[in-house]
């Protein structure tokens, strides 16, 4: 069928695209840890093209290799092009999968690059008196314009057309190829004649017409580009051939093909499920919404009895809270939803606008509370934490915690989506109504109590709906990953011990972190001092721009790397330069005594509960992909260990009135972990003669015997220990230490000498993740790594270091994990009044009334050294003190 003459083909540059996209979006990976930022920003920008261009014809043009035809005619052609980032490798696979599934043509040919397949269609098209759009930001494709062919740059939100083009080259499109013959292109590594830039070839072209006319006239051009132009006119006729497109390849096509299509909805869920691009699933292939038919509004008393009664019929049920805030010790109960049959959920209303008359809070409350504290009715939930937080606040607590939708979800993959709306369209591709679509946005968003009831019981019955749908769905999953014992004995159980960690919460002495706040003040006044004494001008600290002037301008310190829009003066590049020029660290010491300041000193005061006055930190269970806890609001993960600054805020956390505080640590757990399942003869002597396996490790490393280690040699052997746990390479190693990288490689060699047991074990482990596309810690816990068989060197070894760190990470936080359910159930059984109060790393912080505290101190360490039965002791360090930083002196 010929074409009508109104119609146009956009022809997709698709090479480009790929790159654009790489670089235009932040690091992005999958569950299954491919990185999938490249795939993202491609499909979003087709999208976007076919959105606001609404083409009527549509094809993506690939460069089909490498090599092609202009590598026979010049062998050095893109001989320059460096291999593409490792993260993009293995994402290229999925490119072509991706336009097949959208239903758009993909075209590449042998020998040929993108620019030639797209010419020769433009081309056929003119003959036709069709109209071409090519959508690309390559200046090459210039050459191509006429009254037919325009360009679009969508980056750049640009057309480009004939005098575009003038305006860009001084030249017609058709003498574009003269301009780069002469200039040459970088990018293609055509070197052009020397001395000849783009603006000598300008000149030269507007004058000449062509290099062939130029060539013939060079005799005219006086002094040495003369010289240069007549030594170099057959390179200049090659390098124009070079950069001229071919339009007469042999390219087939139908033009019926082209007619832009709906995309294909089955490949969409397989390709996108993948991927893991939920949203993009939804907009492109939704499948049929969940029904809401059977969900029923509660506005009497009557119909809340009624629910109960249906909801015990049927032996279990999904609960979710609306409330007014996301602090969940704070935040005030609007609406609890339950669901106990798939398409059957409730709404009860407590605090809305239009809120039911003798419905109240109060009410409903005194209703539910003898039925949501029964423990012989499981409950389910989706981060089910939160919801026993805000019912526990109003007097409902919850009884028979069940199964958390979040938490099993993270079992059954760490590095997988973890939210309801994610979880929905994996599992079920549904798409649920989110939050925003409910409550709105910006200056326009409404409280959650000022949602109509109707649109509530849509969207809460929803949650609860999706919850039940989920957990057999997550059951069947959690059996076939081998996670069911992970998930019953250990994650499960915790949930409620981190709630009641939580509510217990920690008291600061906010008149002292006062007082830090304006020592803190004092330093950075110094330090700013100093610095700006150096740089030998006053100029803002902060700005990046202006101390990359001064660093790597005025004071001409080496550039380590530069950014997209100067001198990096990141961390890394500090710590390089830290060695050689004070400068460098008294930046840093700035930096982080700020960041200290910014993120504790100032603002715990401003978390501190206005009812409990303490502080109660949020534990975050499904977040780190090792198995390890992490905690927000505040991150207490991050306050330094070792240093000054970091005990002076641990002097801010401080015991109540007739209470001591009680720190126990789990002493080198990593390595005790490494000696077991390693089974290094070495390690294994050490820790059961209870050896200083630093001291040992350092023996090695200088070749000393342990006795004669000095206390700095001892220093660098706990360094390389827990370097090669971290799997740092020579590099990291010698950064760290500030040594050669030789030096450092020996070190790593010599560690491998004293304990061949642990060199033989890595191996091992990553064999097995390389074949199994995973690693397990010694309680089944796995963390996946598809990606590790097909990686570049550089990527393969940062994906073996995550892999085997998180065997010995992942295995302690497991350890710790379990002695917190035991500490927390034996709390309970014997009536204690101490209270559990913070978990960080391999710590756990306790308040202890003082008549407990010989016997919780017996029972946190019996506890703690009894949670694994390893090869090796586990040991646990106490400390008792009326402050955080006292229990460490």
């Amino acid at each position: 069928m010929s074409p009508a003459g109104s119609e146009t083909l956009y022809l997709v540059d698709g090479s480009g695209y790929i790159f654009r996209a790489y670089y235009a979006i932040r690091p992005l990976s999958n569950s299954q840890g491919l990185p999938t930022n490249a795939l993202y920003g491609f499909t979003t920008m087709l999208l976007k093209l076919i959105k606001q261009e609404k083409p009527d014809h549509l094809a993506v043009v690939f460069d089909a290799g490498r090599k092609t035809f202009r590598n026979d005619v010049y062998p050095d052609y893109k001989a320059n092009r460096l291999e593409p980032p490792e993260d993009l490798i293995p994402q290229f696979p999925y490119f072509r999968r991706i336009v097949e599934a959208l239903n758009i043509p993909c075209l590449e040919l042998q020998n040929f690059e993108a620019d030639d397949v797209i010419a020769t269609l433009a081309h056929k098209l003119e003959k036709k008196k069709l109209k071409t759009v090519i959508v690309t930001g390559d200046k090459d494709l210039m050459q191509l314009v006429n009254d037919q062919v325009t360009l679009l740059d969508t980056m750049r939100d640009r057309k480009i057309g004939r005098s575009e083009v003038k305006e860009r080259f001084g030249v017609t499109p058709e003498q574009v190829p003269d301009i780069l013959g002469l200039a040459g292109d970088s990018s293609d590594n055509i070197p052009g004649v020397p001395g000849v830039g783009e603006k000598t070839a300008m000149k030269l072209i507007q004058e000449y017409g062509s290099i062939e006319s130029l060539n013939e006239h060079a005799d005219e051009i006086k002094g040495k580009l003369g010289e240069k132009i007549r030594a170099h006119t057959e390179k200049a006729v090659l390098f124009k051939e070079l950069t001229t497109v071919k339009d007469d390849v042999p390219v087939d096509y139908d033009w019926d093909n082209f007619k832009l299509a709906d995309p294909d909805p089955e490949k969409i869920r397989s390709l996108f499920t993948e991927l893991e691009f939920h949203s993009l699933m939804a907009e492109l292939a939704p499948q049929k919404a969940l029904s809401c038919e059977g969900y029923q509004l509660i506005q009497t008393t009557a119909a809340l009895q009624e629910m109960m009664t249906e909801l015990e019929q049927k032996g279990a049920y999904a609960i979710d809270t609306e409330t007014s805030s996301l602090d969940a010790l704070q935040a005030e109960l609007v609406g609890i939803a339950c669901c106990a049959e798939e398409g059957k959920a409730y709404y009860v209303p407590v605090a809305h606008a239009e809120q039911p008359a003798g419905l109240d809070r109060k009410v409903v409350c005194e209703i539910l509370k003898p039925f949501l504290a029964r423990t012989d009715l499981p409950q389910y939930g989706q981060n089910i934490k939160y919801d026993f937080h805000v019912l526990n606040h109003h007097g409902l607590p919850l009884g028979a915690v069940a199964f958390d939708t979040m938490v099993a979800a993270y079992c059954v993959n760490p590095g997988g989506s973890r939210s309801l709306d994610a979880l929905s369209m994996e599992y079920l591709q549904h798409k649920t109504i989110t939050y925003k679509e409910v409550v709105g946005a910006g200056k326009k968003q409404i409280s959650f109590a000022e949602v109509p009831l109707d649109q509530a019981l849509r969207y809460s019955g929803e949650d609860a709906d999706v919850t039940l749908h989920l957990v057999p769905l997550l059951q069947k999953k959690l059996r076939e990953t081998k996670q069911k014992e992970l998930f019953e004995t250990i994650e499960m159980p915790l949930v409620l011990v981190l709630a009641r960690m939580e509510q217990n919460g920690v008291k600061i002495d906010t008149d002292a972190l006062q007082e830090i706040s304006k020592e803190y003040d004092q330093k950075l006044k110094k330090l700013t001092k100093q610095i700006l004494e150096e740089a030998g001008e006053e100029f803002n600290i902060k700005s990046t721009k202006q101390l990359g002037n001064i660093l790597f301008e005025k004071m001409k310190l080496p550039v380590v790397r530069r950014t997209k829009t100067g001198y990096s003066t990141d961390i890394e590049v500090l710590q390089t330069l830290a060695p050689d020029h004070s400068i460098a660290q008294h930046l840093l010491d700035y930096r982080a005594l700020s960041k200290l300041k910014s993120t504790y000193v100032d603002a715990l005061p401003k978390l501190v509960h206005p009812e409990t006055e303490r502080i109660h930190t949020s534990f975050n269970q499904a977040i780190a992909a090792t198995g390890r806890l992490s905690s927000s609001n505040p991150n207490l993960q991050n306050i330094p260990i070792r240093t000054e600054e970091g005990r002076r805020i641990r002097e801010a956390f401080v015991a109540d009135a007739g209470c001591i505080l009680l720190a126990a640590d789990y002493s080198q757990i990593e390595l005790r972990i490494l000696a077991h399942l390693s089974e290094d003869e070495q390690l294994l002597s050490d820790f059961a003669a209870d050896r200083d396996v630093h001291a040992t490790t350092a023996a090695g490393l200088f070749g000393v015997e342990p006795t004669a280690v000095s206390s700095e040699q001892r220093s660098v052997g706990k360094t390389v220990n827990f370097s090669v746990l971290y799997g740092q390479s020579p590099y990291g190693l010698s950064a760290q230490l500030r040594i050669s990288v030789d030096e450092a490689a020996r070190y790593i060699a010599n560690y491998y000498k004293t304990y061949a047991g642990v060199s033989a074990y890595k191996e091992k482990i990553l064999k097995q993740a390389a074949e199994r596309g995973y690693v397990e810690t010694l309680f089944g816990r796995r963390r996946y790594f598809p990606e590790l068989e097909s990686a570049g060197p550089g990527a393969r070894a940062n994906i073996e270091r995550m892999a085997f760190n998180t065997v010995f990470q992942g295995t302690a936080a497991d350890i710790i994990k379990r002695a917190m359910i035991v500490i927390d159930q034996q709390l309970r059984d014997q009536r204690l009044e101490s209270r559990m109060t913070l978990q960080v790393h391999d710590e756990l912080i306790f308040e202890v009334p003082v008549a407990e505290r010989e016997a919780l101190g017996a029972l946190v360490t019996q506890q703690m050294e009894s949670a694994a039965s390893l090869k090796v002791p586990l040991c646990v360090d106490i400390g008792w003190g009326q402050s955080w930083a006292e229990t460490k002196s």
